[in-house]
């Protein structure tokens, strides 16, 4: 499985299902999160990016929120 890093603490790892289909495995710190399954390798890239670009967004939200208060 090929590796990628989608966040500081988010890592995907790419593979071949035995489906016929391409799955990624989202770890944070090594730690399993999720799994993701797609069709072709460029869906899942895609699929993979709006993963780590919500998870921005909910880091941020988190930030925004403990600044406030």
């Amino acid at each position: 499985m090929n590796g990628v890093q989608l966040t500081n603490h988010l890592t995907a790892q790419f593979g071949a299902s035995t489906l016929s289909r391409y799955e990624a495995r989202i770890t944070e710190d090594g730690d399993f999160r999720a799994y993701i399954y797609a069709m072709s390798l460029k869906r899942l890239k895609r699929k993979c990016e709006k993963y780590a670009k919500r998870e921005r967004k909910a880091i941020a939200y988190v930030t925004t929120l403990k600044e406030e208060s």
